[in-house]
């Protein structure tokens, strides 16, 4: 192993979260939000940090070396169903359509890489780090609000810009293919876009969780509705969309009703 990349694990992925978890607890923000931003600057700056340390050249190895593998598993998928699919010809154009769109396929998975594991890898250490801290804190003499029950977890209606920035970028600028920069703009965007939508996907999730308690939904019924609802991850991601200007766990106020009998008359003094 490399110094450059102990460097990037210890510093990147260990100790700028720590920093980071700290600024934002001290900003006084909800333990959610505190916990969104930190997972965030954590993300970008280990985004950033991992694109300084390797050089071009060797991204561009890594790349290649992820496609390779990518092509290799699917030789090896191709040769295992041929032995069994000889004959069948809805398989052999499957097969064909599969091989033909295999590269822009893998290009795209390629773009995700490393940033949504450098995202997924801060969202569980911040999250563990977060609880332990919650609970450790009064005896370490400083309060830290413990993080809400889940059915109530939900972020500051500004992360919907992330979201909205990545769509744009990757679906919008990144798909015009003779644009200079287009595979930073791609890269950028796909990332910006993946990692938004996994946390409204986490909001919409904890939403489902609200209606089961609101509705008194039964365990049985709520372990299959949550499969169901894994399989259709993408209806999650925009529950937790709309709810940002729902907000369908906002308490609607009631409006008093004034009783005029008792009100002062205008002319009383």
């Amino acid at each position: 192993m490399s110094v450059l990349v102990v460097l990037f694990i210890f510093i990147a992925l260990l100790i700028m979260p720590v920093v980071f978890l700290g600024i934002t607890v001290r900003m006084k923000l909800t333990p959610l939000n505190a916990l969104c931003v930190a997972l965030l600057a954590s993300t970008a700056f280990s985004g950033v940090f991992w694109s300084i340390i390797n050089k071009p050249e060797t991204q561009k190895q890594i790349l290649k070396f992820y496609k390779t593998e990518f092509e290799k598993q699917l030789a090896i998928a191709e040769k295992q169903m041929k032995e069994k699919q000889n004959d069948n010809v809805d398989y052999s154009n499957a097969l064909q359509t599969l091989k033909d769109n295999f590269d822009e396929t893998a290009e795209k998975a390629i773009l995700l890489l490393p940033g949504l594991f450098i995202f997924l890898w801060h969202l569980v250490t911040l999250g563990v780090l977060y609880s332990t801290l919650a609970k450790l804190s009064s005896k370490l003499g400083y309060k830290i609000e413990p993080l809400p029950a889940f059915k109530d977890w939900t972020f500051d209606w500004n992360l919907v810009w992330l979201y909205i920035f990545g769509s744009a970028m990757y679906f919008g600028v990144g798909s015009i293919k003779d644009m200079p920069g287009v595979k930073i703009i791609q890269l950028l965007g796909v990332n910006c876009f993946i990692i938004s939508s996994i946390l409204y996907m986490i909001i919409g999730f904890s939403l489902l969780f609200f209606m089961y308690d609101k509705y008194k939904v039964r365990t049985i019924n709520r372990v299959g509705l949550s499969l169901l609802a894994l399989i259709f991850s993408q209806f999650l991601v925009w529950l937790g969309l709309i709810d940002v200007w729902a907000e369908f766990r906002l308490k609607k106020a009631t409006p008093d009703i004034s009783d005029n009998s008792d009100d002062d008359d205008f002319f009383d003094y």
